[in-house]
């Protein structure tokens, strides 16, 4: 929506300028805002809401510190939180007792990255034989 909103003030804009009849109305347009903020009742009203403004900038200023001071709190309490979390999973300090099985986990988790770092890559150089069977894990017939 704004980009056709765009489009149509360039349009717009761009018709009043380049043609000869746009440009007269470009003028016309141009003295008549000329007129109007040159007014003294237009003046005194930017008079007054200038001073407005000036009074209350402090006020407004304080108000949007201590927003900015509460802001920044919650973020740096917030990153910190999401910085140690992350810290624990790369750790691996999400290890502990599997007891499904009573055995236990050697600083290693199945949702951590430690166990990328001992990771070997599986190379060209290496092939699987195809044709020998590998027995499943806990699987005692050859």
């Amino acid at each position: 929506m704004i980009k056709r909103l765009i489009f149509a003030t360039g349009f717009g804009v761009g018709f009043v300028v380049g043609s000869a009849s746009g440009r007269k109305s470009y003028e016309a347009l141009k003295q008549n805002a000329v007129k109007t903020w040159q007014d003294p009742k237009v003046q005194e009203k930017v008079s007054e809401g200038t001073d407005w403004v000036k009074s209350e900038v402090p006020v407004v200023g304080g108000k949007l510190a201590d927003s900015a001071k509460k802001a920044a709190d919650t973020v740096g309490t917030k990153a910190s939180d999401a910085s140690s979390s992350v810290k624990d999973k790369v750790s691996g300090s999400s290890a502990g007792a599997d007891s499904s099985s009573g055995t236990s986990t050697t600083g290693t988790s199945t949702t951590g990255y430690a166990d990328l770092q001992d990771a070997k890559p599986v190379t060209p150089e290496s092939p699987m034989d195809p044709a020998e069977p590998h027995p499943a894990p806990g699987d005692t017939q050859n």
